[in-house]
């Protein structure tokens, strides 16, 4: 009995997969901190406005100087406002078919896939971090939620499977911690 062969044209390509996105794990003390930079936003903005209506009642309207400061202040007060609430709304990893991507807001750092050496999971400390060298001394923590670890490793090995994948225990981990 003889079995189908399977044929496969040379010419394939393969489809691009999409992007992949996952969201940015912010510690608690960070919300809080960025909590409290927009309400000092706020708080800014509104001392602003008072002084500045003060200033149009019984103030020199004429004095370019004064102008330029209430100026400045609403636009610090509303940039730093911007830029905290996009860091809380669109932080985030994007994993598209040549590069690793960490956006933070308005601020994007990018890494290409073919760059990354290696991928380790330490269980113990539950943390996930991709090395971009050999010797491990470049390398970037992934700080996702700890349900998404595997599905991260599994898209980062399609899109490069180069990449090498490791694990230690809580135990090795305790044991390498004590032989420094």
């Amino acid at each position: 009995m003889e079995y189908p062969v399977p044929r496969y044209e040379i010419n394939e390509e393969k489809k691009p997969l999409p992007a992949k996105r996952y969201k940015f794990r912010f510690s608690a003390l960070i919300v809080a901190v960025f909590i409290i930079g927009l309400v000092l936003c706020a708080t800014g903005f509104a001392l602003t406005t008072w002084q500045f209506v003060d200033f149009v009642r019984g103030g020199d309207l004429g004095s370019a100087l004064e102008w330029i400061k209430y100026a400045l202040l609403y636009i610090v007060s509303i940039a730093i406002a911007v830029i905290i609430a996009a860091m809380l709304i669109r932080s985030e990893y994007i994993l598209t078919e040549k590069k690793l991507t960490l956006s933070l807001g308005v601020i994007r750092i990018s890494s290409p896939l073919d760059k990354i050496y290696s991928v380790h999971l330490f269980k113990g400390a539950n943390k996930l971090a991709v090395y971009f060298d050999g010797e491990k001394t470049r390398y970037m923590v992934i700080v996702i939620k700890d349900s998404l670890y595997d599905d991260f490793v599994r898209e980062l090995l399609l899109r490069n499977e180069r990449v090498g994948f490791s694990f230690s225990t809580a135990e090795e981990e305790n044991e390498f911690k004590k032989k420094k």
